[in-house]
Formats: structure tokens, sequence, C-alpha cells
């Protein structure tokens, strides 16, 4: 399963909680993938929490540029951008799963 975590946010922002699970008999992969694609200048901070009730903790150092990177997997998962400047645009994607 993949998700957007958030889709080309041009401010300062908090994405919107998003929840990835992995259904099926499969045993699901040891980690989930993320993309960011940072256009100018932005910091970009994945955040996640294991139980809906739970605190966000930053589950990855801030990013502050485009990468691709891996984390252990966990269930809800966000976005937040900080210092984003004139004229930037910042999407990050989330997968876990096959496709």
């Amino acid at each position: 399963m993949s998700a957007y975590l958030l889709e080309g946010a041009t401010a300062n922002t908090t994405g919107k909680e998003t929840l990835i699970r992995v259904v099926g008999t499969r045993e699901p992969p040891a980690k989930m993938s993320l993309q960011v694609a940072v256009t100018g200048a932005a910091t970009v901070l994945i955040e996640g929490k294991i139980d809906k009730a739970a605190p966000w903790a930053a589950v990855h150092p801030e990013f502050t540029a485009s990468a691709i990177s891996y984390i252990e997997p966990i269930q809800y998962l966000r976005a937040v951008t900080t210092n984003m400047a004139p004229s930037s645009s910042v999407s990050v994607w989330a997968a876990w799963g096959w496709f």
C-alpha cells in the first residue's frame, strides 16, 4: 500500500494523519519506504505514532532535500513542513507492502 503524506504543499503545514496497513497472508516487508520531493527550500519532518491516542513523535531526522529513505514500520504517519521558502513545494509518499 502507498499513500501521499503531503501533495504539493507550498506553505508551512501539517499533513493529514495517514494509516498504512498490510492486509493479506504474506509477511509484510521489514521496512517502510519514504520518498520526499523538495522543490526550492523547505524542512520536512516525518512523524508517527503506534496508536490513535498516542502523541506524535519524529520517526526520521529532518529532510531538507529530495530523498528516498527507509524506516521501521509504523501504523500512523504524517509529514510536517517548516521553513518553506517562496515558490517552494513539498510532496511526501510512504509505501509498505506489495502492489
